[in-house]
């Protein structure tokens, strides 16, 4: 079996580390990546949607980790119901609670002159529809739908 000189066998180690760093340089660490949940780190910005006879805007585009606040301008309470699971799209939310605290429900009755907010972290379009509680007859409104779109 043949020895390779010091010198050959340090180049050889130097060029070996090197190739071997230089392939991972382009791939994420677990430092780099973010978890999907850290997409909308909560920014501060405050976005209304008014419910009056109708909603507006009724389709609202906003950032990641916006919050979204629907106001009550009605005489009666509402209702906002979401048509899918809110659980891993918000980080925060306001009205939207389940009982204790346990997570977030799809929709949140609003007194009048009240409001329920959510802050969005996740991608893509969730979609709602509003309507009057069924226990106020004499102010009814049509349901009205509307979407908030996260970019």
């Amino acid at each position: 079996m043949r020895c390779l000189s010091p010198t050959l066998a340090s180049l050889m180690l130097t060029g070996f580390a090197a190739l071997t760093l230089a392939g991972c340089s382009s791939s994420p660490t677990a430092s780099s990546v973010k978890p999907e949940r850290e997409v909308g780190v909560r920014t501060g910005a405050v976005r209304n949607i008014a419910i009056t006879d109708g909603v507006t805007p009724n389709n609202l585009a906003i950032h990641a980790g916006d919050e979204v606040r629907w106001i009550n301008q009605r005489r009666t309470p509402v209702r906002v119901s979401f048509q899918e699971p809110l659980d891993h799209a918000v980080s925060c939310q306001r009205g939207f609670g389940k009982t204790m605290g346990m997570g977030i429900d799809n929709s949140a009755v609003i007194a009048p002159n009240e409001s329920a907010g959510l802050c969005f972290t996740r991608l893509g379009t969730k979609r709602y529809i509003v309507a009057t509680e069924p226990s106020d007859d004499h102010d009814r409104m049509p349901a009205a739908s509307g979407s908030v779109t996260v970019e």
